[in-house]
């Protein structure tokens, strides 16, 4: 299936009107697309569609995705002593650091700033904890996602209680920009997900620092948009 066979596809879904829910979980609107569709649940990155990644969401939804993690080369301090020094111990009784990060400073004194060409991590001791370079933030983002269609569906429960889903809005996505990615970073649009903790022998276990948007925002990550509904 190429991208015009999706687009006529689409246009055959969306012209259903409401279709019940598949599934009854939030992934129901992500699961009954791809029954549509003919995918195979979990198998995104389909033969059928190359490298294009295919994403559903609720009008107005405010959950976050994952855009990419990145964690090589960054830390300008050990982890183990960030998580020693700006961390706190969790409900498991580690020494952790779980947090989300943005240009505001946060509750354990982080935040992020763009300079120059970089995203980095400042604690408000001053010191710079990690950094990360927007060409290699970029690089990531599209290895994870270079191209990506996004469809949009209202919403609504019927008579008997279950989800419904009108498919109305899809948008083919391609060419990641990089200065569209610090900015979106400048604006908390997207946000850094700090993600670990020491284990009992005092090894760090980093979940992976993840880039976070909100999948409303996806669009913006893309400089070009061709609308397929």
């Amino acid at each position: 299936m190429d991208i015009s066979e999706l687009k006529d596809k689409l246009s055959e879904i969306n012209q259903m009107g409401y279709i019940v829910s598949k599934r009854k979980s939030n992934t129901g609107i992500g699961y009954t697309l791809e029954t549509l569709l003919g995918l195979k649940e979990n198998n995104l990155k389909t033969p059928d569609f190359e490298n294009i990644e295919l994403k559903s969401q609720r009008k107005d939804a405010t959950n976050r995705v994952t855009m990419f993690t990145f964690n090589r080369g960054v830390w300008k301090i050990k982890q183990r002593e960030v998580i020693e020094k700006y961390g706190y111990i969790d409900t498991n009784d580690r020494p952790s650091l779980y947090c989300t990060v943005d240009t505001r400073v946060n509750n354990q004194g982080l935040s992020v700033k763009i300079e120059q060409d970089y995203v980095r991590l400042y604690h408000l001791d001053g010191n710079m904890i990690a950094e990360w370079k927007g060409e290699k933030l970029i690089d990531s983002f599209i290895k994870k996602m270079p191209a990506l269609v996004v469809v949009t569906a209202d919403t609504r429960i019927n008579s008997e209680g279950k989800e419904e889903f009108w498919y109305n809005e899809a948008f083919y996505l391609t060419e990641p920009n990089e200065n569209d990615l610090l900015e979106l970073i400048r604006q908390d649009i997207i946000i850094v997900d700090v993600r670990m903790h020491l284990k009992e022998n005092k090894t760090v276990r980093n979940h992976g620092t993840g880039f976070r948007i909100e999948e409303r925002f996806l669009n913006l990550c893309f400089s070009n948009r061709e609308n397929l509904i």
